[in-house]
Order: C-alpha cells, then structure tokens, then sequence
C-alpha cells in the first residue's frame, strides 16, 4: 500500500511521480508538476510590497497579479533568474503565486515507493 493518497483520477493513471526541482540561493526544491501552472524565464516584476516584513514581488500576467514570493521566508531584494508558478486550491477557491529559481531541471521522475514522494506532495494534495 501506497503511503501518499493522491485523488483516483491521477493515481489511476501513472506510476511515478514527475517533479521540477528548482534551486534557490544554492538549495534544491521539488515541486510536484501537477501544482505548476507556468514557468516565467526572464521575469519582469512589476512592483513590490510588504508582508510580515518581507519584501514580496508582483508579476503582473494578463488578469493575474502574482505574488512572488521566496521559499524560505526571505525578501525578495530583485527579480530572479525563473518564476515557478505554482496552483494551489482550498474549497473552490483557486489561486497562483510564485517561487523564484536560479535554476530549473523538468525532467525528474520518481516511483510512488519512494521515500520522499509523501514528503513532496503533502503541501499540494
């Protein structure tokens, strides 16, 4: 038995779990693909605000404005080299913000078993 419930629809149809890693300021984040919404190279901030004392970017994307926001609750100083934009939901509310990245691998698989799978996906399921 699985240690991870993901919904039927998905765990029906594959067997490995597909991840973008991302490294910001030299640490690597997986991000399971079904949260990415879109990947932004060369992202232009808009503008910045403040929340909880930490400097947050605004990218400004047709009807969307998308907090970028840094993983390990730093300010965001200047725009990065990607954005990670990542879906997220609760109820029937839908919503997108941002992870920065100096890098970005896509193609990075891992098998349900795997120990860290129910590590990488708790925070999205």
């Amino acid at each position: 038995m699985r240690e991870i419930q993901l919904p039927d629809a998905m765990s029906n149809l594959i067997k490995n779990l597909q991840i973008v890693q991302i490294e910001w300021r030299d640490v690597p984040i997986q991000i399971p693909k079904f949260a990415v919404y879109a990947v932004i190279d060369n992202p232009v901030i808009e503008s910045y605000v403040y929340r909880e004392n930490r400097r947050v970017g605004l990218l400004k994307q047709k009807h969307y404005s998308i907090p970028v926001i840094d993983p390990f609750r730093g300010s965001l100083l200047e725009a990065p080299k990607h954005v990670v934009v990542v879906s997220h939901t609760k109820g029937n509310r839908f919503g997108l913000f941002g992870y920065p990245a100096d890098t970005i691998e896509h193609n990075i698989s891992l098998p349900f078993y795997h120990r860290s799978v129910n590590r990488i996906v708790k925070d999205f399921v």
